[in-house]
């Protein structure tokens, strides 16, 4: 114990000794920033700039843990043992088993196994989809969600081309607020660097605009006058960083979908956030539990337990036709896929996730009750959305909000009064956050977030005075709210649940 103490005691002064000034990173280069020393699933502590440490809750992981504990040291377990015993091979100066294997000289051995425990899950089958065959599909592994997503339009882009004959169709559609990655190199509406000119926007509801006859009128302008320019079109069945976890209307989503592959459009649905069994609907994909029967799906992030960098692309067909023709996919990187450690991870995940789908289930209706309070509570200064454990929350735009100034002074203060509070939701660029805590968190960690946000939101309102958009309730913001565990009835999890 001693001995953990001091090493503990070590990692803190190294913590204290260095804040990085020369880091550019996810915000502005060479920003000191908190360094965080030690994680209990959402409890995370933090050494900070200015010196102490802060303990906080940590709920806005962007998807990618889902595990904490004895479940992810079990997640862990056979690959720490397999690294042990390479460690002892090495120091022996013997054949040592590999840890990763460049991609140019083979394959790791974990890929079967890997592969194997994922065909599982893949959201197509013969007896639903025609002309779906279990022998064609194909994966492609990469290191990040973005990558992820460059692989899937690869081989969709070239299994077309190869199958129909027609090199001409090689625009990528996005959705008109989507996010696929890094925007200086990634698909996406926003391009701040340079114009995209191998993509198109298409249209796509938003929380403020969902009329679905008007959106299908212009998704059908939109096909007529690009359709036969598009090669592949993007989907997020539940949206990400770009819209705050809103989940597309099923039958909306669905009829998009039948429209583009009438035009012999691909369709990705891109489900790096939603996927991993998170969205609540009792599948890893989303794509599978609304029978979307999309032509690729990616996944990433979660997969590698939060520990290691992986991510992929699965293709429902194209297999045969790129081996036909000797092409192989054309995203790929030196150790793409390689790690042991992450293929184990990755395969114990696969295998552990549909074991948790019941009690994600039951708690993404604690979630909703959390955010409908949160909605009613802000009176119109902000809405959530979101299903399973993948929820957010958009500033609205009526009242004082419709001043943009004002919404994103409004949005600043919100992230001032969390960072004191000591609760880390994900903030989007558009103004919101995301809540998407481990899928084992604990119902009684949930409540906690949930008094912590309500009170960073009623501070907020408070010292850029609100009016509110309900006259009768401008005199309700003078305090903080009571606890969430005595205004919201506890939710019983299941047997295989916190």
């Amino acid at each position: 114990m001693a001995t953990q103490i001091a090493k503990q005691s070590n990692t803190m002064k190294q913590a204290t000794a260095s804040h990085h000034p020369n880091y550019a990173g996810r915000y502005p280069a060479g920003s000191t920033l908190p360094i965080t020393i030690s994680k209990n699933g959402n409890k995370h502590i933090r050494q900070l700039p200015t010196g102490g440490t802060q303990e906080v809750l940590s709920v806005g992981l962007a998807c990618s843990e889902c595990f904490s504990g004895p479940r992810l040291a079990n997640l862990l377990k056979a690959g720490f043992e397999y690294e042990q015993k390479v460690m002892e091979q090495l120091m022996a100066g013997e054949f040592a088993n590999p840890l990763s294997t460049h991609t140019s000289a083979g394959v790791s051995p974990e890929l079967d196994g890997f592969l194997e425990a994922m065909a599982h899950h893949l959201p197509w089958s013969e007896e639903t989809h025609e002309g779906f065959s279990n022998n064609d599909w194909c994966c492609s592994l990469q290191l990040e969600g973005a990558s992820a997503v460059w692989a899937a339009v690869d081989m969709l882009l070239q299994e077309q081309m190869l199958s129909s004959g027609n090199k001409s169709r090689k625009k990528v559609a996005v959705g008109a607020t989507s996010y696929h990655g890094p925007p200086s190199t990634s698909f996406g509406a926003k391009s701040p660097l340079w114009t995209k000119t191998h993509q198109l926007a298409y249209p796509v509801p938003t929380p403020q605009s969902c009329d679905e006859e008007a959106l299908i009128d212009q998704f059908d302008a939109f096909l007529d006058n690009h359709g036969h320019q598009v090669g592949v079109i993007l989907m997020e069945p539940q949206w990400g960083s770009s819209q705050a976890g809103l989940p597309w209307p099923k039958s909306l989503l669905k009829t998009y979908i039948q429209k583009a592959q009438a035009r012999g459009i691909r369709v990705l649905c891109d489900e790096i956030m939603c996927g991993m069994g998170r969205h609540g609907n009792g599948s890893l994909f989303v794509s599978k539990d609304w029978d979307l029967n999309p032509d690729a799906i990616t996944f990433g992030k979660a997969i590698g337990g939060g520990v290691y960098p992986i991510a992929g692309a699965i293709v429902k067909r194209g297999k045969s036709v790129l081996q036909a023709n000797k092409c192989s996919a054309m995203q790929s990187h030196t150790y793409a896929g390689s790690s042991v450690r992450a293929l184990m991870t990755a395969t114990a995940v696969l295998n552990e996730v549909p074991q948790w789908f019941g009690t994600i289930a039951e708690k993404g209706k604690e979630m909703r009750n959390i955010f409908d309070r949160l909605a009613k509570r802000s009176d119109g200064l902000l809405f959530g959305h979101g299903q399973g454990l993948m929820w957010g929350c958009l500033w609205g735009a009526a009242g004082q909000n419709a001043d943009p100034k004002y919404r994103a002074q409004s949005v600043q203060v919100f992230k001032k009064h969390c960072n004191t509070l000591g609760v880390l939701p994900y903030f989007v660029p558009n103004g919101g956050f995301m809540v998407t805590p481990l899928l084992d968190v604990e119902v009684d960690m949930l409540h906690e977030m949930a008094d912590k946000l309500e009170q960073a939101l009623v501070l907020t309102m408070n010292e850029t005075k609100w009016h509110g958009l309900s006259a009768s309730k401008a005199d309700e913001i003078s305090h903080i709210v009571p606890s969430f565990k005595e205004s919201v009835a506890v939710t019983a999890a299941p047997s295989r649940g916190a």
